[in-house]
């Protein structure tokens, strides 16, 4: 099903170097323009908006997506071709980017042989809402280390759909690589081996995250979710001389028992899909263990993974600081820290341990 409505624009409510928000006459009356596809749009235009998720009451945040901008100036506009990779393939609106590895890219030779992680830990990250606090965890270092986060095509191909990510693209240490389907990234990868290898090859990265892009998919069922995936994140950094290290999604404040605690997001895909040794950070104290013992036990009977205990006093004083350097409210399916500490406690863990084992310390 898809379902489309011409609309007028009204106003413009916001705009940034990679999208623009406005109002429109018609639709949910709010809509987003993705720059990359359609650079130019003035009040008074005509555009075609996608409006399926908002008639359905589902996702992106209830705007509508602009597909089409109806002006002279925008049938006309072409932009120099730069790279031949092209993203979203065979839809209306596919384009092409300049890959890292493409044969046009300056990168291309570093591509023509094998690589190894050589023991470098790579953290995965099921929720974009995940890197926020990541990243403002880390401004709390004595020295804080870049931070580099490769995209997977699970969730949004737009980049340009966080708000969190346009603000994070302007930091000088945080570097942004979609791929597959997904762009709108500070660089584009084919694949997610490839981003690695360009981030081995150029001694970029720091800290480097896996993720998915905003709006992960899930159905209720055992399997049917995106962040399955995780899984095979795992698997290919192990089987690149990596080690994974996954993020524990935890909660005791969501609503569905199947994300209380250590979510089934992290529990499922770990514990049965994944074929390499695998560490999992999780908080441990009066706090936490009620709610994740259990599921931290069944994990532990898993030979591939290791739980690494980080005890939460060492945590709450930095998530307090978090929130507190922020220019907006960090919040996961709309809950801030105080909602949901647990949450922020996982997130917080594997950073904890990831620099403790680094040797990278907090400026506490």
């Amino acid at each position: 099903m898809l379902t489309q409505e011409k609309v007028k624009i009204v106003k413009i409510l916001e705009q940034s170097e990679d999208a623009i928000w406005i109002e429109t006459n018609g639709g949910s009356r709010r809509a987003v323009v993705y720059r990359s596809l359609h650079p130019t749009i003035s009040i008074g235009d005509w555009v075609i908006v996608n409006t399926t998720a908002t008639a359905l009451g589902l996702g992106t945040g209830g705007w509508d997506i602009v597909r089409a901008v109806i002006t002279e100036e925008a049938s006309l506009w072409k932009e120099k071709r730069h790279g031949h990779i092209m993203k979203g393939r065979y839809l209306s609106d596919q384009h092409s980017v300049l890959s890292v590895e493409a044969p046009e890219s300056s990168y291309h030779s570093l591509f023509q042989k094998k690589f190894s992680l050589d023991g470098k830990k790579i953290l995965l990250c099921e929720l974009h809402s995940m890197i926020p606090i990541i990243w403002f965890l880390l401004q709390q270092m004595e020295e804080p280390i870049p931070l580099t986060v490769i995209f997977s095509d699970e969730a949004s191909l737009p980049l340009q759909m966080s708000r969190h990510l346009s603000y994070l693209k302007k930091q000088s240490q945080f570097i942004s690589i979609t791929t597959g389907q997904s762009f709108g990234g500070q660089l584009e990868a084919i694949n997610i081996v490839s981003a690695l290898q360009y981030i081995i090859e150029t001694n970029s990265g720091g800290m480097v995250l896996i993720s998915q892009g905003p709006g992960v998919t899930g159905s209720n069922t055992y399997y049917g979710f995106t962040s399955l995936a995780q899984s095979n994140w795992a698997n290919m950094v192990g089987a690149l001389g990596g080690k994974p290290v996954w993020i524990p999604r935890m909660s005791q404040a969501d609503g569905r028992e199947r994300h209380q605690g250590i979510s089934h997001h992290t529990i499922t895909p770990l514990g049965e899909l994944t074929l390499t040794k695998s560490i999992m950070p999780v908080p441990t104290g009066k706090y936490s263990d009620p709610w994740i013992q259990n599921d931290m036990e069944s994990l532990k009977a898993k030979e591939h993974v290791e739980i690494r205990k980080v005890n939460e006093e060492l945590l709450f004083p930095l998530l307090s600081k978090v929130q507190g350097c922020s220019p907006f409210p960090i919040t996961t399916m709309g809950r801030t820290i105080d909602k949901d500490p647990l949450f922020f406690l996982g997130v917080s863990a594997a950073v904890q341990w990831y620099l403790d084992d680094c040797d990278h310390s907090f400026n506490v």
